[in-house]
């Protein structure tokens, strides 16, 4: 980690001047604090990285900042300063978690070598955790994938607008990949050490949204036994995706408007403003433009969201990515069988109007293997939602296929669906329906039906 925010706080000017000039020069942001209330206060409203807190203040001693800027800055790393170093104040500031204590008069090399260590370690904590978030948030198809003219330039947009400061607006359909496209404008970030967050803005109640997002203190409401950061605070340097935004209320409209203007917040019930230094994302399937003149959405809001926006195509204008996805997943569902798509099962895909785009798409393979019929994928086995009906479907992927080929795909159907109203069994079948058991069996076995 380069560029940390490292607070020095001591009540000694030129000690503070002299340390100030030194971290500088090292390339970090250095706050200053005369005294052991006013370190508290800028340490948090800073979300300082790094501490250095003389022992003795006049209005608060170094181990009571230690311990209040622990409660409130768990990530942050506290070095304690003194002229009077006994075993007992170690001891004691190390329980309380300072992770090391200087001596003073402050040797400069000490000084760096105690501080690069304080930040590799904190540096290291927040690839752990970031690593931990994305285990346990990634979910199951978390590529992009696709070569499709419209979905490369939003994926080269993002890569572009990676480092930018200002929020990024990713626009589309449901199930088009909104959050695929800001996962990836995370991990490209190069300056983003913190975590990737995402928090559905229609999911819950105002209430609950905001303790979300802005955290809350001890007492702010009934049950708040303790104070509880948020995601502005928990994201640290990292990415906070704002999903459906469109559906924030007016209230927390403003709210957010203030953190993007001013880059400080408060925790619900608090007093003391906090600073944020998280990348917002913002993503909708609606027209933000449309909510804006009626009504539904603050200008100056959009306005501020709309600096960068990333249009995600919908799938049925991504001509062959439909395939590509589609044998994707089939792959990662059929896990480790070798399974392929028909060619009437290829046509049907193709003209498909996917309303719900990729999820759509994925919970059609997925169904498809788990429920079809030998090695191959067929148009019988593909359950798609939309306006047609499942025959319907059948039909004009049949009609779009050459003479033979759609002879095959009839064929097929016709046996798998006498096979399963045989119960499953040759002889029973060959009677029911008049067939001969020597050419039905030749029949599943060139169909892979069992």
């Amino acid at each position: 980690m380069t560029g940390a925010r490292i607070l020095v706080a001591d009540d000694e000017a030129t000690i503070v001047t002299m340390l100030g000039r030194i971290l500088k020069a090292e390339g970090h942001t250095v706050f200053t604090a005369a005294g052991g209330t006013e370190a508290c206060e800028t340490g948090e409203r800073e979300q300082v990285h790094l501490a250095l807190v003389d022992l003795t203040m006049p209005d608060r001693s170094g181990i009571e900042v230690l311990k209040c800027l622990k409660e409130r800055l768990p990530e942050a790393r506290v070095i304690i300063m003194t002229a009077y170093a006994s075993a007992e104040t170690a001891v004691e500031a190390m329980k309380l978690g300072a992770l090391d204590y200087l001596i003073k008069p402050i040797a400069t090399d000490e000084l760096k070598l105690q501080v690069r260590r304080a930040i590799a370690e904190l540096a290291l904590s927040q690839e752990n955790r970031a690593l931990r978030t994305e285990l346990e948030r990634l979910a199951p198809g978390g590529e992009i994938i696709g070569t499709s003219p419209g979905l490369r330039e939003a994926v080269d947009l993002a890569a572009r607008v990676a480092d930018a400061p200002s929020p990024v607006l990713v626009l589309g359909e449901s199930g088009t990949g909104k959050e695929l496209i800001a996962r990836a404008i995370h991990h490209a970030a190069t300056a983003r050490r913190g975590p990737f967050l995402a928090i559905n803005c229609g999911a819950l109640a105002e209430s609950l949204l905001e303790r979300e997002l802005f955290g809350h203190e001890k007492g702010a409401f009934t049950g708040a036994d303790a104070a509880q950061p948020g995601l502005l605070e928990a994201a640290a340097d990292g990415t906070i995706l704002l999903d459906e935004i469109a559906e924030m209320s007016p209230a927390l409209q403003v709210k957010l408007l203030r953190v993007l203007e001013g880059g400080e917040f408060m925790r619900v019930g608090g007093t003391r403003p906090l600073r944020c230094h998280a990348r917002f994302v913002a993503a909708t399937n609606k027209d933000l433009a449309r909510e804006v003149t009626a009504g539904k959405f603050r200008q100056d809001l959009y306005y501020r969201l709309n600096v960068l926006a990333i249009k995600l195509p919908p799938l049925r204008d991504r001509g062959d990515d439909v395939l590509v996805i589609a044998e994707h997943y089939l792959a990662r569902f059929a896990a480790g069988r070798t399974m392929t798509l028909s060619a009437d099962a290829r046509a049907a895909l193709r003209a498909h109007t996917w309303p719900g785009n990729v999820r759509e798409l994925r919970n059609v393979i997925e169904r498809a293997v788990l429920l079809g019929c030998g090695s191959e994928i067929a148009a019988t086995d593909l359950a798609m939602d939309g306006s047609a009906s499942i025959e319907d479907q059948r039909l004009a992927s049949w009609a779009a296929l050459p003479h033979q080929e759609a002879k095959d795909a009839f064929e097929r159907w016709y046996i798998e669906r006498a096979f399963r109203a045989g119960g499953g069994n040759v002889t029973r079948t060959a009677e029911k329906f008049g067939l001969d058991r020597k050419n039905l069996e030749d029949k599943l076995k060139k169909y892979g039906l069992k």
